[in-house]
């Protein structure tokens, strides 16, 4: 694989496809917005016009996108992806969506003869800087190897985690548990803060027991400065989250936590909180009165 369709060059996907450029792969990339005087190349990809001019003749296209819906607009849509791509190129959705969206994308490529698998991501803009992501692929296993390639430059472990939709699936479950320790974290500070502990004991102590992680040193450090500058934007965390308590509540699993995360998210998105990293939950718990208070959707 030499030449690669890079869709969504955001928080993320920029740092994704200047990856790749430096691996050696030729990338066209496509954004729906492209800021004032960034001309035709971004982190060295070239900057084209439309999605299928991103994927015409590409050997595989990555999309790195919003939500559910704006991967089915690019990728389905008149001029999108999936159409543009010749039969035996590979389709990589890395965008945090539903199974169904992924199964769904997998049946549109069969049609079309080209093999699709799901791999999102976990890790931060720093991460994706460095090649430090990790991978949870869904997809046959002979497509997820020719892709060993095009992942190596972006990620630190790649995880097979079966048939389409399952990579999809585990990103879920990914970011809902790491809202609810981040949640954990926030009410506890905000406890102890109460009490007269300061930021840097209370984070002294967290950070050097069993409870320590760099996810719970990076965001407490985080909520110490009042730094939200966004690494994963809260608009994003609140999108996962009712995605995963969605998919919670079709399976019949249990979703208490899930669907207490998704009031507080709610609360945040409500309180213009969207653009700030998702750290900024620690504002909501912060202002919350009482619980009963919070909206439910």
């Amino acid at each position: 694989m030499k030449t690669i369709a890079f869709l969504g060059m955001g928080i993320m996907g920029s740092r994704m496809a200047g990856r790749l450029v430096d691996a050696g792969f030729s990338v066209r990339a496509w954004n729906r917005t492209r800021p004032a005087g960034e001309g035709r190349r971004a982190n060295g990809a070239t900057l084209v016009d439309s999605p299928a001019d991103a994927a015409a003749g590409a050997d595989a296209a990555i999309t790195m996108l919003g939500d559910p819906a704006s991967v089915r607009d690019v990728a389905l849509g008149a001029g999108g992806v999936i159409d543009a791509l010749a039969p035996g190129a590979v389709y990589v959705d890395m965008t945090t969506v539903d199974p169904a969206t992924s199964r769904g994308l997998d049946c549109a490529c069969r049609a079309r003869g080209v093999a699709f698998v799901d791999a999102p991501v976990t890790g931060s803009k720093l991460a994706a800087a460095n090649g430090e992501l990790v991978l949870m692929v869904g997809g046959e296993a002979d497509v997820v190897g020719r892709l060993a390639p095009v992942f190596a430059p972006m990620a630190k472990r790649v995880v097979h985690m079966g048939p389409v939709g399952s990579g999809s699936m585990m990103k879920l479950a990914n970011n809902l548990a790491i809202a609810g320790s981040m949640l954990a974290l926030f009410e506890a500070m905000t406890l102890g803060r109460r009490a007269g502990l300061s930021d840097d004991a209370m984070l002294d102590v967290l950070t050097h027991n069993a409870l320590g992680s760099p996810l719970l040193a990076f965001k407490g450090d985080a909520v110490r400065r009042r730094d939200f500058e966004p690494h994963f934007a809260f608009k994003h965390m609140a999108k996962d989250i009712r995605l995963a308590r969605a998919e919670a509540e079709t399976s019949g699993a249990p979703h208490a936590l899930a669907d207490l995360l998704d009031a507080l998210f709610s609360a945040g998105l409500d309180a213009h909180l969207g653009d700030e990293d998702f750290a900024a939950l620690i504002k909501v718990v912060e202002g919350l009165d009482e619980p009963s208070g919070l909206r439910r959707g």
